[in-house]
């Protein structure tokens, strides 16, 4: 997939200019000089956490005197936090085994949640840290350094959206967790890919934060790093899995709709590659198809499916070659 870059049709707002949906907040302030960036919540929707009260209230004198350019809109002071819950979840293994999660939930809001937080300890359980990562996140990697010089988290990952919807404004809305476990969303920039694109136009943004704490008169250096990517995508219509001899002679074909790839392929003795298909239309009409190869080698075989709010999820199907 070719990806592209792009500088033009690369709109970004100021979130203090966007109205949207009242949320429930429970707190506000400035963020303490302990708290730490942790990862991002992408909504479509403007977190509407401007305290228009509290400012208006400090900036009345202004406004009724004509000043008003002289107001400050970016103080911290205004800026409303939104608190994730931290639920237990049950999950099953492919065993069919069953055990217990904890994670981090902006429940009532939608959005993609992409952090590396820490559950606090129990009298039961020691802290560990918790990935919350939806299924829209493909591609991620996340990187946690902990030692007596450095602490630091480094998440990076890929949102697939559907060619046609490129234009969806999506808000970037930092995630930070104090010293005490609770973790909360503030408001963030946003941007859009402007206009229709093609398959393989990206936009990608970083939050960076880089801190020094002392600790027993010794300095460590804490940094914290996020980059997401928004990148379009052309919705698969089918996907077509080829296996192939050494002399490139069709074994099997088999035909699928996206997303319904069984968990584990087994692969024909005599299999040397496979080939996977997504066949899909531009946004001309045209019939399209990309193709991914993959030798015995590989471990996975990875295709795309859509869903009904436009992105696009990563399946992963198991290739079991040792059965050979």
């Amino acid at each position: 997939m070719i990806k592209k870059i792009l500088a033009t049709f690369l709109a970004v707002f100021i979130l203090f200019s966007i109205t949207g949906c009242q949320l429930a907040i429970e707190d506000k302030g400035e963020i303490k000089s302990k708290d730490r960036l942790i990862g991002v919540f992408v909504t479509e929707e403007h977190l509407d956490l401007f305290d228009m009260e509290e400012f208006f209230k400090d900036n009345a004198h202004k406004l009724f005197n004509g000043s008003s350019t002289n107001m400050d809109y970016n103080n911290k002071k205004y800026q409303k936090r939104l608190y994730a819950t931290l639920v237990t979840q049950l999950l099953t293994s492919q065993d069919g085994d069953t055990f217990e999660t904890k994670e981090y939930v902006f429940e009532g809001v939608d959005g993609i949640s992409y952090f590396a937080a820490t559950v606090p300890a129990t009298e039961n359980e020691i802290s560990y840290i918790t990935s919350g990562s939806d299924d829209a996140i493909s591609d991620g990697h996340i990187g946690i350094i902990e030692s007596d010089n450095e602490d630091k988290i480094t998440l990076e990952g890929t949102i697939y959206v559907s060619a046609a919807r490129a234009g969806k404004i999506h808000h970037f809305n930092p995630v930070y967790q104090s010293p005490g476990g609770s973790v909360y969303a503030l408001s963030g920039n946003s941007a859009m890919l402007g206009g229709l694109q093609d398959e393989g136009s990206i936009f990608s943004t970083t939050l960076d934060e880089t801190t020094t704490v002392t600790e027993n008169g010794k300095s460590k250096s804490v940094s914290n790093s996020v980059k997401i990517s928004i990148a379009t995508l052309l919705p698969p219509e089918k996907i077509t899995v080829l296996q192939m001899d050494k002399d490139s002679n069709i074994i099997s074909r088999m035909e699928y709709s996206p997303g319904k790839l069984p968990d584990t392929i087994t692969p024909a003795d005599n299999t040397e590659y496979i080939i996977a298909e997504s066949h899909s239309f531009n946004l001309e009409g045209k019939a399209a198809v990309s193709r991914s190869i993959y030798d015995r080698k590989a471990e996975t075989l990875d295709t795309f499916y859509c869903r009904d709010d436009g992105i696009c999820v990563k399946q992963w199907t198991n290739l079991d070659w040792n059965k050979n």
